[in-house]
């Protein structure tokens, strides 16, 4: 009987070890989960936030030219051609864009913004929520961090950003046109 009961407390005792052994190692993990995502995004700067749900109106430039967008209820509108029917979904996509606009690196300190081509930028574009409008000036492309250089209206720092924005916003009109479904008739027999 003696014996049975030291082995009922040897076993206990193992159980109660194992558990605790898994129990560390499950916090350690997380531990090294948190340190890689912390080593992820060390340096990295969220620069804006907006929410597309709430964008009113925005514009952008490509090559000289200037699209104009306002939200009309639910749909968008080309300010030069109300006629042209957008498809709000694509234009959605690129504005979500715009909810998180993270720096890869801050310059606060410069000589001009010409030397990073926020004299004249490649594009710059301009997003109305409500009363307030937010402006990014997006200038020369860095080959050896293949970033470019960001600048937002109002704060004098210099942002180096990934080609999200810049890509993002160089669609013309015509390519953000709904695509109309057209139904085929085939022949019958």
């Amino acid at each position: 009987m003696k014996k049975q009961k030291i082995q009922m407390i040897l076993i206990l005792v193992v159980l109660v070890l194992c558990i605790g052994a898994y129990f560390l190692v499950s916090h350690m993990a997380k531990q090294e989960e948190q340190k890689e995502k912390d080593s992820e995004t060390e340096g990295q700067t969220t620069i804006a936030k907006i929410d597309a749900d709430k964008v009113d109106a925005f514009s952008y430039e490509v090559d000289g030219k200037t699209y104009s967008y306002t939200k009309d209820g639910n749909d968008w509108k080309y300010d030069d051609d109300n006629s042209l029917k957008l498809d709000s979904s694509s234009i959605n996509t690129m504005l979500e864009k715009l909810n998180g606009v993270i720096a890869l690196e801050t310059l606060d300190s410069y000589d001009s913004l010409s030397d990073y081509g926020l004299d004249k930028p490649q594009n710059t574009i301009t997003v109305t929520v409500g009363d307030k409008t937010t402006t990014f000036y997006i200038g020369d492309y860095n080959d050896i961090v293949s970033e470019y250089y960001l600048k937002m209206e109002g704060d004098d720092a210099v942002y180096l950003v990934d080609s999200t924005l810049k890509d993002t916003f160089s669609k013309t009109a015509d390519s953000l046109v709904k695509e109309e479904d057209t139904e085929t008739e085939e022949a019958t027999e």
